[in-house]
């Protein structure tokens, strides 16, 4: 499972999901879009035009899904309440939360960190071009090291504030986000008149 805000999904967030998959050998990765993100201000896109970027998305990738469940879930976006309600509705699956470096760094502030601390499995991810975390980091900071893994990950340096300042600038996003994603942007007319 990768949440995030997706305020756009990019090429970035895509390799990384695609690498982390394969490395597990996992049946999917889930991409699960924040409704309202709890630890920071609201997104610049609405909720729906989100979710229909990542569905975009995900449609170019076999195993990619994206699950609408913290999207339709009223108040802030917490990890734990999306897990359990995952882990409800498949108990037989194995799921993994899949965070990058910086996501990691925060986990000690988390709402309900210490149910996540017994339960929870994560993938650590290391990515191209960031301040990366260790095993001993990774224990300092509250990951169960029989419940965690931390993968290395090639992915493109793009963030969605990059990508949402060439909206601005009206440069082109070829090498930012899937077509089908840029179509969307471009059609709805997201991002243009962002302040910042």
């Amino acid at each position: 499972m990768l949440g995030g805000t997706f305020d756009p999904i990019h090429r970035g967030h895509l390799a990384i999901a695609e690498q982390v998959r394969v490395e597990l050998d996992a049946a999917e990765v889930w991409l699960v879009p924040t409704g309202q993100p709890p630890h920071r201000g609201p997104a610049s896109a609405s909720t729906e035009d989100r979710l229909d970027m990542c569905r975009a998305a995900a449609a170019e990738h076999p195993g990619m899904r994206v699950l609408d469940l913290e999207a339709r879930r009223a108040g802030p976006s917490y990890t734990a309440d999306t897990l359990a309600e995952l882990e409800a509705g498949r108990p037989d699956a194995e799921i993994w939360l899949l965070l990058g470096a910086d996501a990691a760094r925060e986990f000690p502030a988390w709402h309900r960190r210490e149910a996540l601390e017994r339960q929870a499995r994560f993938v650590l991810v290391n990515r191209t071009g960031a301040d990366g975390l260790d095993a001993g980091e990774a224990a300092g900071l509250g990951f169960d090291p029989t419940r965690t893994r931390i993968v290395e990950v090639v992915s493109p340096q793009i963030s969605a504030t990059e990508v949402r300042r060439r909206v601005q600038l009206g440069d082109g996003l070829e090498e930012l986000v899937p077509p089908a994603v840029a179509a969307i942007i471009l059609e709805r007319g997201l991002y243009r008149d962002e302040v910042g």
